[in-house]
């Protein structure tokens, strides 16, 4: 498959290079024009495979039917248009063939991703890219019933991808070849006895894409000002106050590290890694603008659960963490930031199996790691921005029956909304 994707770029690049005009010119690159949003609708194919299958309670080799995976994705064009930075929402399985004994559950949800583009997006350029993409994938063949088959999840997975662009105005299309590296899966057919399948490695993507801009201000005397910032620099302007307060909230999941030594003994056939469902990541915090610090104080609230064979597991956390950021640059409105947190952890534990229930709570204070990125258009007197954050928290863990269960998590905040009331009445005092 690797040979097939190289084949792929290998004629891209090719095909580029006869119709490639001129780059635009480094002086003439402007602040404003850094990013441009965009939302994708699209869907990826994947192949029909060869692997087992129960029929009449033996098993059975079986062509498993190939599938469609239709998908919406937000992201944006960044770096003058020589990157793509994205998040892929999955919306269904869809059979290229007929038959329910031969369906299977595989949803690739793209965590984030990002796309190098050797020459920039440009309207009515055809352009290749490469790319790596943070994924998670979903495996669950239909054998059972959806109560009792459990889903098996593969976090972290690095999926490479190439494709070609083009497009005109506001639309673009994309064609691409995906490849998924894991794709061995240890699933148990039954409570004691463990199946191997292994799923397609590839995929084939065609979607459309819908560009805006939203970075710009209606007053053209203020987007001169902020394209007049140098390309890199500190975020906070001249004039700005000491600090600001701020509010921000945004949907994020949370992703499991470690394997369960409890689970693995009690329940194999179960994910040892737990992920959550999304919830709402909410803080207030306040921003000292030309020291480039911030803190906050950020609640969330997420549940992370399992099921199969008459055993589920539920983790219900409810975490308050005080965090201390250092924003290290401003590359154009691309703001990243690094700091320590410190979470005050209630974890809530339920086993419920046939032979009844199992509950444990646990209290705890966990450091973690902070990491990110501000994208913003203007410097420290934009009063919303949108911010992006990552916690790693890599020692928490529980005990359950006297065994440890490991409950390291990477938390992705993807987008919060941040509002600054301060900012806003100063700015709405000054246009009047």
């Amino acid at each position: 498959m690797m040979k097939k994707v190289s084949l792929f770029l290998l004629l891209s690049v090719a095909l580029c290079s006869t119709l490639l005009g001129q780059e635009t010119p480094e002086a003439t690159r402007q602040r404003l024009d850094f990013a441009r949003t965009y939302f994708e609708a699209g869907a990826a194919y994947t192949p029909s495979f060869k692997g087992p299958m129960i029929q009449d309670g033996s098993i059975t080799q079986a062509t498993h039917a190939g599938k469609l995976h239709p998908y919406l994705t937000w992201g944006g064009f960044h770096f003058w248009g020589h990157a793509e930075f994205y998040v892929v929402f999955p919306l269904a399985n869809l059979n290229i063939q007929s038959g329910p004994e031969h369906d299977y559950l595989l949803k690739h949800s793209v965590v984030t991703g990002a796309r190098y583009l050797p020459w920039a997006y440009q309207p009515g350029k055809l352009r290749p890219y490469v790319g790596l993409s943070w994924s998670a994938l979903d495996f669950r063949p239909r054998h059972a019933s959806p109560e009792e088959a459990p889903v098996l999840i593969n976090n972290f997975v690095p999926a490479p991808d190439a494709g070609l662009l083009f497009g005109q105005s506001k639309w673009v299309g994309r064609l691409a070849v995906n490849y998924l590296p894991k794709n061995t899966w240890e699933y148990a057919v039954s409570p004691t006895q463990m199946e191997t399948f292994r799923t397609p490695s590839w995929s084939l993507q065609a979607g459309i894409i819908y560009t805006f801009e939203n970075g710009k201000d209606k007053d053209e005397a203020v987007n001169e000002r902020w394209n007049s910032y140098p390309r890199r620099s500190k975020l906070a302007t001249e004039d700005s106050p000491k600090g600001d307060w701020f509010v921000g909230i945004g949907p994020s999941t949370s992703f499991g590290l470690q394997p369960s030594a409890y689970s693995q003994a009690a329940y194999p056939f179960l994910n040892a890694q737990l992920n959550s469902g999304n919830y709402w990541d909410i803080a207030v915090g306040y921003q000292w603008n030309q020291a480039g610090w911030f803190t906050a104080l950020s609640y969330r609230n997420p549940t992370f659960s399992t099921h199969g064979y008459g055993v589920q597991q539920q983790v219900q956390k409810t975490s308050l963490a005080l965090e201390l950021s250092k924003i290290l640059v401003d590359w154009g409105g691309f703001a990243p930031f690094v700091g320590l947190n410190l979470a005050w952890d209630q974890l809530d534990y339920l086993e419920t199996t046939e032979a009844g229930t199992l509950e444990t709570q646990d209290r705890s204070l966990q450091p973690g790691l902070t990491f990110g990125w501000d994208i913003v258009p203007g410097k420290t007197d934009e009063f919303f921005i949108l911010r992006t954050n990552l916690r790693w928290y890599p020692f928490s863990r529980f005990e359950v029956e006297g065994e440890s269960f490991q409950f390291a998590q990477l938390e992705y905040n993807l987008i919060q909304a941040v509002f600054y009331p301060e900012r806003f009445l100063k700015q709405r005092k000054n246009r009047r």
